[in-house]
């Protein structure tokens, strides 16, 4: 008994030093990952984007983060040739290049009136994607949900809540079949059901789906909003795997997958004002906004650890202030109008839930805390790469790791405590190359530390902290207390190709294209001192003299010369 003691002793003031373990185990069948993202609304409102916002905020952040998932609106069944050209022209600045599988989706329906037929709408919907796909090349689009959150016109939950089900039906066995006779490889998801206070609402969705329309469905999604709910409540991380455990495994009933389809922790709600707010957990509790992020992270994750195939986020850029939306003569009545005819609310409603900010009036474009911690997390854990089970009994960390085609690893290790030592032992998985440990490529390690969020004037990821050298696939590091912390052999330690043919032509810095495929944005100097961020080849200074140089910045964060 006194040994036992002295064991439990001892194991008691090994947790207290903040000694740790976590295991990297190799899953006994390999399943695939299909990348971290966000809802991408932005394509449509970029006639309202300045040009500096355009190319120093939104394309430069995209290059940089590359996600490899997204969630866009687009393909409605009333769309112009001009709305999806403006699509298609962001896809190509975008998407393309980073390789993103899209699921299209409504932000609502049009109301569906007494004798309407599912077939006309579902017609005009797959002549919309066929347009896309054939003739702009939009190959990427491999989802599409009939409704965001079963809306129709203006009413929230409007199938679920009219008792209309079985129309919902009807109108995806159209999509279904229109789909197929236009020639597109498109799979419908189904419910797309937002839950918030009651996570059964999914289970008994997407338990009716799967009774009444299998036979058409590709993949089952739903959205998950925590609301009412503190983001220090340490008991969310065992809710959250439990929770996306039983979608999952719901889905594999089916044999289909599973996929998150939008995220984020918000407020309950109080009184609003005179507006409707859209907005994340740290805009109405903003003290807590660096720990708010560990939480909204740890959904992530754990929809990834329980099988999910993919998780977008709400969202990557905050919609603009709101404005008065009416036709008229001038450009910018008409930019506003076609905006607000793609279904965004920007009369009434505050949607500010991006990783960065877009308000019109101050021109801030400042990123909030989440870009920080999501950002790595979704250039780091992208689609194609195999799930690894972690295992801990520290029940403050939430650990999560993948395995690339190329053989890289990428491991996130969440924080909740308070700063601790942890081994990271990845010797049962890890495949050998010529007898020689996997990890004999140091780890570089970026560091999320909610004590220090590593803002950046530019939002710029913040660099790596250093380098961590693993022995026989086994590594040793202290992680700060309530942080996230990423470490990656995912990376070749290059130095981008050196810009050229940089010069001042009446006021504007202006520079040749990188032909780097890996290039993914620039860095502008003024001796030596960052002054901008942009994937444009040209920087307005105006008479400010100086030495002013360029460098590229590439995939892996490396920055040239």
């Amino acid at each position: 008994m006194k040994k036992i003691l002295t064991a439990s002793l001892l194991l008691s003031g090994l947790m207290a030093l903040g000694a740790s373990e976590i295991t990297i185990e190799k899953p006994y069948f390999r399943w695939l990952w299909g990348g971290f993202g966000f809802q991408n609304s932005e394509a449509n409102l970029t006639a309202l984007m300045p040009d500096d916002f355009l190319n120093e905020r939104v394309l430069k952040t995209f290059a940089e983060l590359s996600p490899t998932f997204a969630r866009v609106y687009t393909g409605f069944a009333d769309q112009s040739r001009e709305q999806l050209d403006r699509f298609a022209d962001y896809y190509d600045k975008t998407f393309r290049k980073a390789g993103t599988t899209l699921y299209a989706v409504p932000c609502a329906m049009p109301a569906i009136r007494e004798g309407d037929d599912p077939k006309v709408y579902a017609g005009k919907v797959a002549k919309n994607l066929s347009y896309l796909i054939k003739v702009r090349n939009c190959r990427k689009i491999r989802f599409y949900c009939l409704s965001n959150e079963l809306m129709v016109g203006d009413e929230w939950d409007w199938f679920a809540r009219k008792n209309k089900m079985d129309v919902y039906k009807a109108y995806n066995e159209a999509l279904y079949d229109a789909f197929r006779a236009e020639g597109l490889d498109i799979k419908i998801l189904a419910t797309d059901k937002a839950v918030t206070t009651k996570p059964e609402q999914a289970f008994e969705s997407l338990e009716w789906a799967r009774t009444n329309m299998n036979g058409v469905v590709g993949a089952y999604c739903s959205h998950w909003y925590v609301y009412g709910r503190r983001t220090d409540d340490l008991g969310l991380w065992k809710e959250y795997n439990t929770y996306f455990d039983t979608l999952v495994q719901n889905a594999l009933k089916a044999q289909k997958r599973f996929i998150l389809g939008e995220y984020g922790f918000h407020p309950a709600y109080g009184k609003r004002g005179v507006m409707q707010d859209d907005v994340s957990y740290h805009m109405r509790q903003p003290e807590t906004a660096h720990e708010s992020v560990l939480c909204k992270c740890e959904l992530g994750l754990a929809a990834m650890n329980n099988g999910a195939f993919a998780a977008v986020d709400w969202s990557f850029v905050d919609y603009p202030d709101p404005f008065i939306i009416e036709d008229g003569d001038t450009p910018e009545d008409r930019k506003i109008y076609e905006a607000g005819l793609c279904g965004y609310k920007l009369d009434h409603k505050y949607n500010k839930c991006g990783v960065f900010r877009w308000n019109s009036v101050d021109r801030d474009y400042s990123s909030y805390h989440e870009l920080y911690a999501m950002g790595h997390m979704v250039r780091l854990f992208r689609k194609g790469a195999t799930v690894l089970p972690c295992r801990t009994a520290d029940d403050m960390l939430r650990p999560a790791a993948v395995f690339n085609r190329d053989r890289s690893v990428s491991i996130a290790v969440i924080n909740r405590g308070e700063a601790r030592e942890v081994t990271i032992d990845c010797t049962s998985w890890a495949p050998r190359t010529d007898g020689k440990p996997s990890l004999h490529q140091p780890l570089r390690r970026y560091v999320y530390d909610s004590a220090h969020v590593p803002f950046n004037p530019f939002n710029d990821l913040q660099p790596m902290s250093g380098t961590v050298e693993a022995k026989g696939d086994r590594f040793t590091v202290t992680v700060p207390a309530k942080s996230m912390t990423f470490f990656t052999t995912d990376y070749a330690d290059v130095q981008p190709v050196a810009v050229t043919g940089v010069k001042i032509v009446d006021g504007t810095l202006v520079w040749d294209a990188s032909p780097s495929a890996d290039h993914r944005y620039y860095r502008v100097y003024r001796d030596g001192k960052q002054i901008a961020s942009t994937v444009a080849t040209s920087y307005a200074v105006g008479t400010v003299k100086g030495t002013y140089s360029v460098r590229s910045v590439d995939k892996w964060l490396n920055e040239g010369k």
